[in-house]
């Protein structure tokens, strides 16, 4: 049988063994009284989060000397964000967004930050997360109200972050601030801060739509000393956080189709297996067309978009060799989670309407499944910048068609 995905060859039997652990996990470990529970009280699933960690699953193409899984190619981590949502969009994308922003790191740290700090994370002990939004500042992180003033051997930080991710949670994390605020974008740098050192206050955000296992938190600086150390990258590392914040937002962006794609799959699956049971007018509604129409087309769309993250992850591995120029990869990233996260919507719109009255209601888990898609549009760059920087690419020449 000809592989419909066009999986590379010598990733074929990596990508097998990820895909059968993973599922393996999620129907050991995830169940829809967990689910509801984490959902309803929105914590974090500390337990499968460890667990994932003992596995890989949580830094799965890392190196091992960081503590990472060692896979060989970025499609496993797709795999494994594919089958962990599939199976529960809520637990599923909780345990994997603990160690958001953690691959920053990775690119860009010196050895002595990724030695120390990104192996815990790695192995589901620690939370991560890297802070760029601000109140007054979503989707243009051009210039920053957050601020690093020199003062000897330390940065002073003093600004807001917002809508962070895992910052309830978390002991360190990634800050982009302006060094140099008279230069705009070409004047910012990430650092890397505790939670617990005086001046940082966080704040729990609560009463989220949905992903409510994925803590959500505001970060407070007033006067946060930081060691000249702590500048990602060292002193090489100043005054290029915005490039290296856009960088990373080219591996998240692929990274979210996949969580779509899971989620995209856990509906269908949902909708199938109604279709089949549910009797009306004396016949199961999946021998209706109307309901065969809508199958049909929410296969048609999981099917294309899983050539779309696919594809995505495979152009990955090239970029992250510095084989794809980061311009070129903004626009495929981008075509990527504008496509795929779009098409989940309605995928997942079908999932409730099958479903009719019972597709309202969360005993058939359709609506939370709706409910942790939403987002997916709106995070690490919307549809309306994503497409955006699509129409800049073209016109650039970075992305040709």
């Amino acid at each position: 049988m000809v592989d419909p995905y066009l999986i590379p060859e010598q990733y074929k039997s990596e990508i097998e063994l990820v895909r059968k652990t993973a599922r393996e996990f999620a129907q050991r470990y995830f169940t829809r009284e967990l689910a509801r529970e984490v959902d309803h009280k929105e914590e974090f699933p500390w337990d499968l989060y460890r667990k994932a960690g003992e596995l890989g699953f949580i830094a799965a193409t890392l190196p091992p000397e960081y503590g990472g899984g060692g896979l060989t190619t970025e499609l496993a981590s797709a795999v494994i964000t594919e089958e962990l949502v599939r199976a529960d969009t809520t637990l599923g994308q909780g345990i994997l967004s603990g160690a958001f922003g953690l691959y920053a790191l990775y690119l860009f740290g010196t050895e002595e930050q990724k030695k120390q700090y990104i192996p815990p994370v790695a192995r589901g002990e620690k939370t991560f997360f890297l802070a760029l939004t601000e109140p007054d500042h979503g989707s243009d992180i051009t210039q920053l109200s957050t601020v690093a003033k020199k003062e000897g051997d330390y940065y002073v930080l003093k600004g807001i972050k917002t809508f962070i991710t895992n910052a309830p949670t978390a002991e360190y994390g990634l800050i982009l601030a302006q060094t140099e605020p008279e230069k705009g974008y070409r004047g910012q740098t990430l650092f890397l801060i505790h939670t617990d050192w005086p001046g940082v206050d966080v704040k729990p955000l609560k009463g989220k739509m949905g992903q409510r296992a994925s803590p959500l938190g505001e970060i407070r600086l007033d006067g946060v000393k930081v060691p000249k150390e702590y500048v990602v990258g060292g002193p090489e590392g100043l005054n290029k956080g915005f490039y290296w914040a856009l960088q990373y937002l080219n591996i998240g962006r692929v990274h979210v189709g996949a969580v779509a794609l899971g989620m995209m799959l856990a509906a269908f699956d949902r909708a199938y297996d109604f279709a089949q049971k549910r009797v009306q007018f004396g016949r199961p509604i999946i021998e209706f067309q109307l309901i065969q129409q809508k199958l049909a087309e929410m296969a048609q769309l999981i099917d294309i978009s899983r050539l779309a993250v696919y594809r995505a992850h495979l152009i990955l591995d090239e970029y992250i060799k510095g084989a794809v120029e980061p311009r070129t990869m903004a626009a495929i990233s981008s075509i990527t989670k504008v496509f795929v996260t779009e098409n989940a919507t309605k995928v997942i719109d079908h999932a409730i309407q099958i479903l009719g009255g019972s597709g309202y209601m969360e005993e058939y888990d359709v609506e939370r499944i709706w409910r942790d898609h939403r987002v997916t549009r709106i995070y690490e760059g919307t549809t309306e910048i994503n497409t955006l920087t699509i129409v800049d690419s073209l016109r650039r020449g970075f992305y040709t068609l």
